[in-house]
């Protein structure tokens, strides 16, 4: 879930809206200097100047700086969770003082009437479908796991937030033992500190002070914004975390159904984000402390805030300064405020490195999140194992158990596998390696902002269809993805703006994941590669690019070649024949055993020894060789497939000519038939004449049938 720049978004939208409070001031009211009083903290000493006069301006930022720190000092000093005030005045987090739990027990008791749907709708699939999704003895477990989560959802939850109030109070303490002023507070960060009551704001009245008036008003602005935000955003979390354990009896529910079980994976997930976030953040806030403390480690000279001169004047009665410089460098004897750039800078770098600890922890949660999102019980193998052995009602449902296979039908995904259709004791390495599983998200992510994804056999023998195919709809997809990967192997070659800056994204975090050892990224740039040379230059691909030697992408069993000659199958009596060099339609047989030839040719290229026969292979197989290398499919599984798309044809052909030995004996059988009374009847009629042979007879008058009574 792209949940962080929704949070950058929201952060900067309160910054605006506190700049626009907080840049705006009443209309500047100058006066008399006032007799001066006795000088606080932070105020820089305004009777050595007569110039200096009362500025409502300076009144207004000053007293919002201060506001802000105690604001600031007030969320750091209250971190708990929750706080529920006893008589002694002392925090009380049990159930008994929580005011949530009433509404906790609310949502928990519409849960459970929710869960009599679920078994009602559980009863109804076990009708529907006999047990083949779902079994009682797989879902009693479960749903006695889950009335337990439900019931105790308050405690769990409630656990989870105590333990991260003790570390994060362990890493908000900086000075033990001293009560309220043990915690971190504003005088160890950016401190502005005089009384908010008695302060009078005075400036510098005249050109020359102008701009410096300017800078200092708007770094106790920034200052005061960031106070706010950091305070802001604690007493979210805080917020956040209230509705969580509310709501944390829906939670369980979400567990009992595979496809919903996502949308706990999504709620977990934030649930997490911001329970973390405060640990993180006292961590990096006490480091920070820790690092003021000793002096921020960058080329800062203060020699000359020593000897009190200045570059930048001192318009304003507010002094600053950043936490490495020591108290006598920014005191009201030497008016020393920012006054060198040196001090200016840090003090800048100070503001900065508060807003690193407040982003930070967003950003290191998210990496983490993410990473958590790519585990699930599916696709991990240590997870499923687990779950299968010991928690059987967290499996998928309805699976059972594989059988044994009889031996020489399917093995292990990592053994050499014999394929029926290949000749004896050829066999095919497959290695599907479970490390490079954490990345496959990352990867699909990529391709999907390209439209692509990672094809399987049957893809490419579909892949192969299309292009072959006269459906003007296919030939298009077909088309669509290799201009696509030509896109990622040449982002430059595209004319549109908004799409050249697409591909070229793509392609650069293709190349990252390439550097981090993933091998979807580094097929699919091979693929985009041979497509971009296939268009420049004829063959191409067989020149620049090898099939490796195992395939690292996925795993190839031997269902995927079946499915393979089964499409090719119907495709070889199915499919329109090509026409011909002549332009005319081939016949069905003779496309076939051409077909068959030129894959037998392409076998015993890429079968061989010598690198250049397997260049000359590889370019007979170009049409889908970016599928391939897609795929991540190795040399021996492309000759395996090419095997099942020839015992397809030979299938086909085989048939084919049975059909028409059988035609044709049916074809003679009617013609026996048929010429058997056409026998009797010439038998007959050669039979009729009497004497001699009338072949040899000599010519003589029509022999009538009086004659022939006559003769008798």
């Amino acid at each position: 879930m792209k949940i962080l720049p929704k949070i950058f978004s929201s952060i900067l939208i309160t910054i605006l809206f506190l700049s626009a409070v907080l840049f705006y001031a009443p209309q500047r009211v100058y006066a008399e200097t006032p007799t001066p009083a006795p000088l606080q903290a932070g105020e820089a000493n305004a009777s050595d100047n007569s110039n200096f006069q009362v500025d409502s301006e300076v009144s207004f930022v000053g007293k919002t700086g201060v506001r802000s720190g105690d604001f600031l000092d007030w969320a750091l000093q209250n971190y708990n969770w929750i706080c529920v005030r006893t008589s002694t005045g002392a925090c009380d987090t049990s159930l008994n003082n929580n005011p949530l739990v009433t509404f906790w027990t609310l949502i928990r008791n519409i849960v459970y009437a929710f869960i009599a749907l679920f078994v009602l709708a559980t009863a109804f699939i076990l009708i529907i479908t006999r047990g083949q999704n779902v079994t009682v003895m797989r879902f009693v477990p479960r749903f006695i796991f889950i009335i337990i989560l439900i019931t105790l959802s308050f405690s769990l939850v409630q656990f989870l937030y105590q333990i991260v109030d003790i570390i994060q109070g362990f890493f908000l303490t900086i000075r033990p033992g001293a009560g309220i002023d043990s915690f971190i507070n504003t005088k160890d960060l950016l401190f502005i500190g005089f009384d908010y009551q008695k302060f009078t704001g005075l400036r510098l009245i005249g050109p020359a002070y102008d701009e410096s008036a300017f800078i200092s008003l708007l770094l106790v602005r920034l200052t005061a914004i960031t106070y706010y935000v950091m305070t802001g955003v604690l007493l979210i979390r805080k917020i956040i975390l209230w509705f969580f354990i509310i709501i944390s009896p829906i939670f369980p529910l979400l567990l009992f159904y595979k496809p919903i079980r996502n949308t706990a994976k999504i709620w977990i997930g934030e649930f997490f984000r911001w329970l973390l976030y405060a640990p993180l953040f006292a961590i990096f806030l006490h480091g920070l402390v820790v690092v003021w403390q000793k002096g921020i480690p960058l080329a800062f000279d203060f020699s000359k805030a020593v000897t009190g001169e200045t570059v930048y004047p001192t318009a304003i009665n507010i002094l600053l300064g950043a936490p490495g410089q020591k108290i006598f460098f920014v005191s009201p004897i030497n008016s020393n405020s920012v006054n060198l750039s040196d001090t200016f800078a840090e003090y800048v770098v100070a503001l900065l490195m508060l807003w690193v600890v407040i982003l930070l922890p967003f950003l290191l949660l998210k990496i983490f999140l993410d990473y958590l999102a790519t585990i699930s019980f599916e696709n991990n193998t240590w997870l499923k194992q687990i779950s299968t052995r010991n928690f059987p009602f967290l499996g998928p449902q309805g699976t059972p158990s594989a059988p044994t296979q009889p031996p020489g039908k399917y093995q292990p995904a990592g053994i050499a596998r014999a394929l029926p259709f290949m000749s004896r004791g050829a066999t095919i390495p497959v290695q599907f390696q479970a490390s490079i599983q954490a990345s496959v998200k990352e990867s699909a992510n990529i391709m999907q902002l390209a439209n692509l994804s990672i094809p399987r056999m049957r893809d490419v023998a579909a892949y192969e269809t299309s292009m072959m195919s006269r459906d003007a709809t296919k030939k298009a997809q077909a088309s669509h993805i290799s201009s696509t990967l030509q896109k990622i192997g040449n982002p430059a070659s595209v004319t549109t703006t908004t799409e050249r800056e697409k591909f070229t994204n793509v392609r650069q975090k293709l190349l990252d994941q390439k550097q981090k050892g993933n091998p979807i990224a580094s097929s699919v740039l091979a693929a985009s590669a041979a497509t971009s040379q296939a268009a420049r230059v004829a063959g191409a691909p067989s020149l620049q690019q090898s099939l490796p030697s195992v395939n690292r992408v996925q795993q190839v069993s031997l269902e995927d070649y079946e499915e393979v000659r089964k499409l090719w199958t119907e495709n070889y009596e199915t499919l329109e024949p090509p026409k011909g060099l002549n332009g005319e339609q081939e016949e069905r047989r003779v496309w076939i055993k051409n077909d068959i030839d030129k894959i037998s040719q392409a076998i015993n290229l890429l079968s061989a020894v010598d690198p250049e026969k397997v260049k000359e292979g590889m370019s007979m197989v170009s049409t889908i060789l970016p599928f391939l290398l897609i795929g991540g499919f190795s040399r021996s599984e492309v000759v395996a497939y090419l095997k099942a798309k020839m015992e397809a044809g030979k299938q086909v052909l085989s048939g084919t000519q049975r059909r028409e030995e059988e035609e044709e004996s049916k074809v003679s059988s009617h013609f026996e038939r048929s010429e058997k009374p056409k026998e009797a009847e010439a038998s007959a009629k050669l039979e009729e004449p009497i004497g001699e042979n009338p072949a040899f007879a000599e010519p003589g008058p029509k022999v009538t049938g009086e004659d022939h009574d006559k003769i008798k």
